[in-house]
């Protein structure tokens, strides 16, 4: 049920969802003035959500605790890697990232090599996952890190957590199964999504040294080209919004 309703809320905080809302509000409103402020209202907000320099402030100030993380020195057993960052093409064997989400991975990839971290662990990302049909893409996976020289047995997959608190329970037992510690691991994932995954294993008694990736820098050198209304910042501020509001609703029900 909470999966439902977290999906439910998804839809309905997507900004574009409100643009629509309004639109759709102004056509069955009979009131001239009324429907005319309506539209006025959804063009303004169309224009505030496809504006790039206000959303990459917007994520720069939630990131921001983030900007000067520098990398990882002290060892690691293993890397815990938070799932959505992409999935693979079971066809040619393709890894696709999500958005900008492909550093979750490469990251974690670049600290193995390095000597930093000795296994990663994926948890809920659609390369390891198993859907309802038991249907999986995890031998292609494994086969694309090894192929990056990560070999299978420093893998570890957790295929069944479906949302952030999922992620952390089900990563947990594993962890605890094999004999490992919190102190033993390193979380990552992205920076926007750091602190509600943090929170989760911090709620379970599992407090982890925190690698935050994609970090966004401070919007400085702007062009009169970033102004133009573009697709790309509605799409992130989905993300970025989903953030905001699952730190909110994680607190109240108190997985934290």
């Amino acid at each position: 049920m909470f999966y439902v309703i977290s999906k439910l809320l998804k839809v309905i905080l997507m900004p574009m969802t409100w643009v629509l809302g309004l639109l759709i509000i102004a056509a069955f409103v009979k009131n001239k003035k009324w429907r005319n402020g309506l539209v006025i209202a959804s063009v303004c907000l169309l224009l505030l959500i496809t504006n790039r320099p206000l959303q990459q402030w917007a994520e720069y100030k939630t990131t921001q605790k983030y900007e000067n993380q520098q990398t990882p020195q002290q060892h690691y057993k293993v890397a815990v890697i938070m799932g959505g960052f992409g999935k693979m093409n079971k066809h040619n064997g393709q890894f696709c990232p999500y958005k900008d989400r492909g550093a979750r991975l490469w990251e974690p990839i670049r600290l193995f090599h390095m000597g930093i971290v000795d296994k990663v662990l994926v948890t809920g990302d659609a390369t390891v996952s198993i859907d309802k049909k038991g249907h999986t893409t995890l031998p292609e996976f494994k086969q694309y890190l090894g192929e990056l020289g990560i070999p299978d047995t420093c893998i570890i997959a957790e295929p069944y957590a479906v949302n952030t608190r999922e992620n952390a329970t089900r990563s947990i037992a594993i962890l605890d199964s094999m004999g490992y510690h919190p102190n033993d691991c390193l979380l990552v994932t992205s920076a926007v999504h750091m602190k509600r995954s943090a929170d989760c294993f911090d709620g379970e008694g599992w407090s982890m040294d925190q690698f935050a990736v994609n970090c966004t820098p401070k919007p400085i050198h702007l062009h009169f080209r970033d102004f133009v209304p573009s697709q790309e910042p509605v799409v992130m501020w989905n993300g970025l919004i989903n953030e905001w509001a699952g730190n909110i609703i994680y607190r109240i029900v108190g997985y934290k």
